[in-house]
């Protein structure tokens, strides 16, 4: 990963993986393996795929204007994520 990764809440620049039994049960596309949290605010994020970036922030009242389904870093388009915004969230 080239870029330095940015919490798109605070500005934060420190990150860790973590699990959320929750978010997993509310979202398909939030894994064990797949889940970071920012050390300064809180705010968790699922990864790309593909480079292990911050692909989009998830939280209990998520909607599809805040998601997104294309990593930022490689470009790449996660399947699931972009199906879950396609059919309106939920």
């Amino acid at each position: 990963m080239s870029e330095k990764e940015v919490c798109d809440e605070c500005g934060g620049t420190i990150f860790r993986n973590v699990n959320d039994s929750i978010l997993k049960r509310r979202y398909t596309f939030v894994t064990d393996t797949n889940l970071k949290m920012c050390e300064d605010c809180g705010a968790k994020y699922i990864t790309c795929k593909n480079c292990g970036a911050l692909l989009t922030r998830v939280h209990l009242s998520l909607d599809v204007y805040g998601v997104r389904s294309k990593c930022r870093s490689c470009g790449n388009d996660d399947p699931e994520v972009a199906a879950w915004i396609k059919r309106g969230g939920g």
